[in-house]
């Protein structure tokens, strides 16, 4: 059985529409807003007016509690990541059960943050070689921060593991890829650049609503990724269950 690329964005959508999926799209999308805050008040005090240019919206604060700030809303940003996946992988769609939000959580930030270096080096040595392998190695390791979050897998672990799921899908995870992803990049780019007419480039509501729709969209984008693990991770073990049976028993 192959992936089913319709039924994973529907399904995954549902994944999403929900009162979890919901309060997780209100606080990514509160948490968004506070990391762009951050990280534009770091620039416009770290680096020269000529380069960070003027920001809308920008806190004086010392640089030290700016950085702080910036990892700390990085750790929330990752945590309610982990609580998407696991959540949307679980199909838990009325409660957030205590192991969801608490297992082994310094451990999952500390293996994505390390899987995601490893993923973008592997993925950028790919597109350095050729454009095929780079799209090639960003497919076969996309569910590498699933693997972690909801597997607790160490990031090697769950590298090979993504890159033996989705062999066989990899047109079909391309083209999901394809109908997800640039329609919410054309959205969220038609968006910004109405916010940009409409509020001027550097305006404090324009940088706001920037952070505000841009994590409600990585979270629907989770959702679908989600259902498409789900679907061929059950295909994966009705394979070794049929491997399983098959084999010869001896005494």
């Amino acid at each position: 059985m192959s992936l089913n690329v319709g039924s994973a964005i529907t399904d995954g959508l549902r994944r999403v529409v929900n009162r979890n999926g919901l309060v997780l799209v209100v606080i990514a999308a509160l948490l968004g807003v506070a990391w762009q805050i951050t990280v534009t008040s770091f620039a416009s005090q770290f680096f020269p007016a000529e380069i960070s240019g003027s920001v809308g919206l920008a806190i004086e604060a010392p640089l030290a509690v700016l950085g702080g700030s910036g990892v700390v809303l990085f750790f929330l940003l990752s945590y309610v990541s982990i609580v998407a996946m696991r959540t949307f992988v679980a199909g838990e769609t009325e409660r957030f059960p205590r192991e969801i939000l608490q297992r082994r959580i310094p451990w999952v930030v500390a293996n994505l943050v390390v899987g995601g270096i490893v993923y973008g080096l592997l993925t950028f040595i790919g597109t350095l070689l050729l454009v095929v392998p780079g799209v090639i190695a960003y497919v076969s390791l996309l569910f590498t921060s699933i693997y972690i979050a909801v597997e607790d897998e160490n990031f090697l672990s769950a590298i090979v593991d993504s890159w033996y799921l989705t062999r066989g899908n990899w047109l079909r995870l391309f083209l999901l890829l394809l109908v997800i992803v640039v329609p919410v990049t054309v959205v969220f780019g038609a968006l910004s650049v109405g916010f940009t007419i409409a509020f001027g480039a550097n305006s404090a509501a324009s940088q706001v609503i920037s952070g505000l729709i841009s994590m409600p969209f990585s979270i629907l984008i989770l959702g679908v990724l989600a259902e498409a693990f789900v679907q061929l991770r059950g295909d994966s073990r009705a394979r070794r269950s049929d491997d399983t049976s098959g084999d010869p028993v001896t005494v």
